[in-house]
């Protein structure tokens, strides 16, 4: 598989990210999880919103009298300041490119300035290419900011994760520590030098691949 981010300047406003405009213009965080286009105009996505909790609960108020009538929000308080929106969109110009051209949307995310950036998944460099080239003949000016093989190489070997959920469960990565390195190395019958080791290329990888998402 093949991953891309890419980023153009919106054209159509009728993008599910912008189901309420104003909410990045005012600093919050919108960014689409997961689409799912259902014909050749609409679609389905998953939109997480975030933001300081008063400014979330004065702008996301009455949303589905607020939204356009291009599409219609279904809303989910998960915690203070963090939401889950379901945006089911009856005018995207683009969801069906994905269908088209058998890629994955990872995730999406809107700038204040207008600016949509796209993290793509695509079996090979063709798929991602024909969703690119049919992005531009809409008349978007796609950027590409960084394209790389998704494979074996960027996963988690077994014993990586086994370590990285021991430790995450024995609370290495609480704040305070409820556990040793030297505690974590007896659990795993392994030093406490080499599992330094395993931990930090198994935290750099999921480090990775999370950056590359953002």
């Amino acid at each position: 598989m093949r991953r891309v981010v890419l980023s153009y300047k919106m054209v159509n406003e009728h993008i599910c990210s912008n189901f309420l405009p104003h909410l990045a213009k005012c600093g919050m965080d919108v960014n689409v999880l997961r689409c799912a286009p259902v014909g050749p105009r609409s679609g389905y996505s998953l939109v997480r919103v975030q933001g300081p909790h008063e400014l979330c609960e004065a702008e996301l108020a009455n949303i589905q009298d607020r939204v356009g009538g291009w599409c219609s929000v279904e809303l989910s308080k998960t915690a203070p300041g963090d939401y889950i929106a379901m945006v089911s969109n009856r005018d995207c110009a683009i969801c069906h490119l994905f269908t088209s051209s058998q890629c994955f949307l990872e995730s999406c995310s809107l700038k204040e300035d207008g600016t949509v950036t796209w993290s793509v998944v695509g079996p090979d460099s063709g798929s991602i290419g024909r969703l690119i080239g049919a992005l531009r003949e809409t008349g978007r000016n796609v950027i590409v900011h960084s394209t790389h093989e998704r494979g074996s190489s960027s996963a988690l070997t077994f014993r990586q994760k086994q370590a990285l959920l021991l430790a995450f469960d024995m609370g290495f990565y609480d704040i305070p520590q409820r556990t040793t390195l030297d505690e974590l190395a007896t659990q795993v019958k392994c030093s406490k030098s080499t599992l330094n080791i395993v931990l930090r290329r198994a935290e750099r990888k999921v480090l990775g691949d999370y950056l590359t998402r953002s």
